[in-house]
């Protein structure tokens, strides 16, 4: 009778043991499906994301939608899915999925960044603006210049200049070549009548990015208010030559 009871225990702890097995390489195997989905599910969000950058939303919609449903649970493919409506102009769409993706990264920083920009713009600038900068201030943060800078926008809203300036200046200490943040900084200079400064950062701006109408102008009419006519000239004449249709070189038609 010991002897059975022995070999029992022993089979007992035999069992035990490969229960333990089975339930480890189940694991390990589950943790090499949901591997899988993560890397498939991402694959799918960078085609659709490449042919949004195409004008191709058909194709894009069917990609971020297959990324979708390989995992659900995956924050990136609701972050996607939310930029896409959003950019197809569908807000009461982007919400949901927005929302989505902040419940499973409450602390990821494309998320915080991509919902307080899309709150911002669309009327909830507070919540918004303590998304954008929750985002900035987050250590592992590697884009924090961009937060800034949209939070920065997103004072500019609500009318606050300082604030906005505020987070502008976060923004180029911490990438001094962002040229959104150095074309707003010249733009609130221009606007306090802060002539210099603002010249400053227009030119800044001109050796970080190409030249657009609406920075021209800007630099034309720095220039007009310093009394420099033969550089406001020099301006007027890029407008006339490179932007002759745009709104503002028609404005500067004498």
């Amino acid at each position: 009778m010991a002897k059975l009871n022995n070999d029992f225990f022993n089979l007992k702890g035999w069992f035990i043991l490969a229960l333990v097995f089975f339930l480890t390489a189940c694991t390990a195997t589950d943790a090499r499906n949901k591997e899988k989905r993560k890397t498939d599910a991402q694959l799918y969000i960078d085609l659709g994301l490449r042919y949004m950058e195409m004008g191709d939303y058909r194709v894009a919609l069917t990609k971020l939608n297959k990324a979708h449903a390989v995992d659900d649970e995956n924050f990136a493919s609701h972050n996607a899915l939310a930029i896409f409506y959003e950019t197809t102009g569908k807000k009461e769409l982007a919400v949901p999925y927005y929302k989505r993706a902040l419940s499973l990264a409450p602390d990821n920083p494309s998320v915080l960044n991509n919902y307080g920009r899309f709150l911002c713009q669309h009327g909830d600038v507070d919540n918004g603006f303590e998304m954008l900068i929750k985002a900035a201030e987050l250590p592992f943060n590697n884009r924090s210049w961009l937060s800034y800078s949209n939070a920065g926008r997103c004072q500019l809203i609500k009318g606050n200049q300082q604030l906005a300036e505020k987070n502008f200046l976060q923004a180029i200490t911490r990438n001094n070549s962002f040229a959104p943040a150095l074309f707003e900084l010249a733009t609130l200079n221009y606007v306090r009548q802060e002539f210099l400064s603002a010249r400053n950062y227009i030119k800044q701006f001109f050796t970080v990015n190409l030249e657009t109408a609406v920075s021209v102008l800007l630099a034309y009419k720095i220039e007009n208010k310093l009394g420099r006519i033969t550089a406001a000239e020099h301006y007027r004449q890029i407008l006339k030559k490179n932007f002759p249709a745009s709104k503002e070189a028609q404005s500067l038609v004498k």
